[in-house]
């Protein structure tokens, strides 16, 4: 056997000296791997040292999902939900057909309209009942009593127009709303 390995060493046509570094090299990894198995532990990890930390991961990971989950209901609502909103949202019948007028509805002068509320007087109201109306706000209020303290009370509704802002567009859509006397 020995003359055997030689002559196979031979074949090989290695030098010697590499002939025993290799083989120092083979005995050491063999010691190596012996002394590794016999100090190693068989169960590297215990399944009772990360139970905790498996916990903590697991409620970490619910909670992330959570978010992400809301966060998408947020960017990206689901079709179901915007199908009850509208359903909740829209009227299905006239709400007008059913009420009763009061007396003390006015007409709109000549239209025939009815609007279902008590005409404002711009000549006598305050800012609070001006801001009630369709398009006036604090600013347009403001300058509907500047002008009547300047100028007196309102003769037409034409003279509406006389006001910064006011249009024919947006005196058309008060006129319903809008009264010049208390007696009208």
């Amino acid at each position: 056997m020995k003359r055997t390995l030689f002559f196979w060493l031979e074949k090989l046509k290695i030098a010697p000296g590499e002939r025993k570094a290799i083989t120092g090299l083979l005995v050491l990894l063999i010691l190596l791997g012996g002394l590794n198995l016999a100090l190693s532990p068989s169960v590297p990890f215990e399944d009772g040292n990360y139970l905790e930390l498996e916990q903590q991961f697991a409620e970490r990971t619910a909670m992330l999902k959570a978010e992400e989950e809301k966060l998408m209901e947020q960017y990206f609502p689901s079709s179901e939900k915007q199908i009850a909103k509208a359903h909740i949202d829209t009227v299905t019948e006239d709400s007008t057909s059913n009420k009763e007028v009061d007396d003390s509805e006015k007409e709109v002068g000549g239209t025939g309209q009815n609007t279902g509320i008590e005409r404002i007087n711009v000549n006598t109201a305050n800012i609070e009942a001006l801001k009630a109306l369709p398009g006036i706000g604090p600013a347009y209020a403001k300058r509907i009593i500047k002008y009547r303290n300047e100028s007196g009370n309102f003769k037409s509704f034409e003279e509406l127009k006389n006001i910064k802002g006011i249009a024919q567009k947006r005196l058309d859509k008060l006129m319903p709303f809008i009264k010049l006397k208390d007696s009208e």
